[in-house]
């Protein structure tokens, strides 16, 4: 059996991938980035200046000190000393109120980052053509990850901005620090490039161990879930089941933890080891400037700026080097977001792939083929069948033998390995997405109520006619739940959800009613229904009205019902058994009946039960 390939998504580099994160977040906030860098530049350049001011300010004073001046308040005034204070006081000021501007507009693009990434992640996965990327655990794990994503991209803004800042600091420092000797800026360089490579090195190797891990790190949340959410609840505690799961999540927990704290652990020591030998880089230089002043080469105001200068350009570098590493981190952190964007669906709309039959009526699916990505076992086999106009057919089988994946290659969510699907002489993959989408109406096993007004659940059927509400009391009548809703206190308008404020709760039966009023609404605009045991949580009596209404109103229309209880086969044109992947039997009841062949048996194990429920015994 062929091993059907599943979406292998590009890796970009770590270099594409900064450059597309910083376009990234310009595009969310060009004006507030812009600005941002403006007002780090301005706070940057201000420590040379104070240290440049403080220094005129000590020499002014020893100077002063050393003739015996008397200075008075007017002469102090129009002093060199008075203007360099009143510059520290305006330049204390001025950083103080560029920090609070600065903050407010950090916030600001990071909230404008948060959103504008998550619009993106959200339209992508949504708008997602098929969806192997909600059935593939590589690709799951890779959702997963962006969570991470999105808040280390806004970790990328802030360092982006802290290292502009430390740049705007060290380069003037640098040059005034390059006054005293040449080597000192560079010993203080060479000194920190050990640690520095240290750090980024076990950076990496931690990064590597959370990505090898992210499968159980999704297993701990899918734990957490269990433990956390309300619709396991119940049985959890029914089942005494917390012990186990949470003994589960604390040993993917420790598992997790242990392998990550043994490679920080080493990269936490040697990179200590390392910083013992930067420490040279600020000895050396500071020892030279002291004897320099004490051989009167230099002013006190001199060892005041030169020192300060060295221990300004370490904090530089050191801020830089976290940066430079938090920024290394970080990028690999955000990668997994791109990875995602990248992602192409092997669903595309080809035009002209085989030449349509004019006039024809109907699906037409010949050697249909299909295995899921990732495994090795095919589930439908050289599959041929047709469905005309005013046609039900029902699909029967087993559960795993190929029914519902027949649905999703119809509604091309998937794509056949082999074969090709007609529909009305088109082959299904030139018909665009939306065309072929709204032509189709689903009720299927596993159904949805949103979290929204009951009005727009049903409405979502037809949002043409969403505020029509003669007709969406209709189709609720229909169901059997018009009563129910109309005693509700906000009506049609009640929110539906228990995590809602004033949201209520549905049974199960209740909302699968309403997923079946949201189809009636829209089936008049439909070509073909597809019904997949969309009626399970029903008693049997009203499953067989449900189908009734359906039956009457399909008029031209095509069905296709996927079904366990096989008494309501009579409702149905034609009745295909699937049997691993393969179509094994076909015909109406009668027909199959008298073959006396898998049907035959399947539907003698449930007549006990089904002779009770139909009048006509099928």
């Amino acid at each position: 059996m062929r091993l059907s390939v599943p979406m292998k998504p590009p890796k970009p580099t770590l270099s594409e991938t900064f450059q597309r994160a910083i376009k990234l977040i310009f595009q969310a906030s060009p004006s507030e980035l812009c600005l941002l860098i403006s007002l780090t530049f301005l706070v940057g350049v201000v420590p040379s200046v104070s240290l440049f001011l403080n220094k005129v300010i000590i020499d002014e004073v020893s100077r002063l000190l050393a003739q015996g001046t008397i200075i008075d308040s007017l002469t102090l005034y129009q002093s060199v000393l008075f203007w360099s204070i009143l510059g520290i006081i305006i330049l204390s000021l001025v950083t103080d109120a560029l920090s609070t501007i600065t903050n407010f507009i950090v916030c600001s693009l990071r909230d404008r980052l948060q959103g504008h990434t998550e619009a993106i992640i959200l339209s992508k996965v949504s708008y997602f053509a098929d969806i192997e990327l909600f059935e593939n655990p590589q690709l799951l794990n890779l959702v997963q990850l962006t969570e991470k994503s999105k808040t280390s991209l806004k970790e990328l803004a802030f360092i982006i901005m802290t290292s502009l800042r430390g740049i705007f600091v060290l380069i003037p420092t640098v040059i005034l620090a390059g006054t005293i000797a040449l080597w000192i800026p560079l010993l203080l360089l060479i000194s920190a490039f050990p640690s520095v490579y240290v750090d980024l090195k076990y950076r990496k190797k931690t990064w590597d161990i959370e990505e090898s891990q992210v499968t159980q790190a999704r297993q701990m949340k899918i734990y957490r879930e269990v433990l956390m959410d309300e619709k396991y609840a119940k049985e959890l505690r029914l089942l005494n089941l917390q012990e186990l799961f949470l003994g589960r999540w604390n040993s993917l927990f420790k598992s997790v933890f242990s392998g990550l704290q043994k490679t920080r652990s080493q990269g936490t020591f040697l990179i200590i080891f390392w910083s013992f030998f930067s420490g040279l880089g600020i000895i050396l230089p500071y020892i030279y400037i002291i004897l320099g002043t004490l051989n009167n080469t230099y002013t006190l105001g001199d060892l005041a700026l030169y020192a300060g200068l060295i221990l300004q350009i370490r904090r530089s570098l050191f801020s830089l080097i976290n940066d430079t590493s938090d920024l290394y981190a970080v990028v690999l952190d955000i990668r997994p977001l791109f990875q995602v964007l990248d992602i192409q669906p092997k669903l595309t709309t080809e035009p002209a792939v085989t030449p349509s039959e004019q006039g024809t009526r109907g699906i037409k699916i010949e050697n249909l083929s299909f295995t899921y990505p990732n495994s090795d076992r095919t589930i439908l086999e050289d599959i041929s069948l047709e469905i005309k106009p005013q046609e039900i057919i029902a699909l029967v089988g087993e559960n795993g033998e190929g029914k519902t994946t027949l649905i999703k290659l119809l509604c091309r969510l998937y794509d056949a390995d082999a074969g090709n699907i007609f529909w009305n002489g088109r082959n299904l993959k030139e018909i665009p997405f939306n065309e072929l989408r709204s032509q189709i109406t689903t009720v299927m096993q596993d159904y949805v109520g949103f979290p929204v007004s009951i009005r727009e659940n049903i409405g979502f059927g037809d949002l043409s006619i969403l505020a029509d509400e003669a007709t969406i009391k209709k189709v609720l009548t229909q169901v059997g739940l018009s009563e129910i809703i109309t005693e509700l206190p906000a009506g049609l308008d009640t929110l539906l959800g228990k995590e809602l404020e004033v949201g209520i709760e549905l049974s199960q039966g209740q909302l699968q009613r309403l997923a079946i009023a949201r189809a009636l609404l829209r089936l008049p605009k439909t070509q073909l229904l597809i019904l997949d045991e969309p009626t399970a949580s029903l008693d049997p009596n009203t499953e067989y009205e449900i189908y009734d209404i359906f039956r009457s109103i399909l008029a031209d229309k095509m069905g296709l019902i996927i079904t366990h209880r096989l008494a309501l086969c009579h409702l149905a044109d034609r009745i295909i058994l699937l049997e691993s992947g393969k179509i094994l039997e076909e015909g109406n009841h009668e027909q199959l009946m008298q073959l006396r062949g898998k049907y035959y048996q399947m539907f003698t194990r449930q007549a006990s039960s089904y002779l009770e429920q139909s009048p006509s015994n099928c």
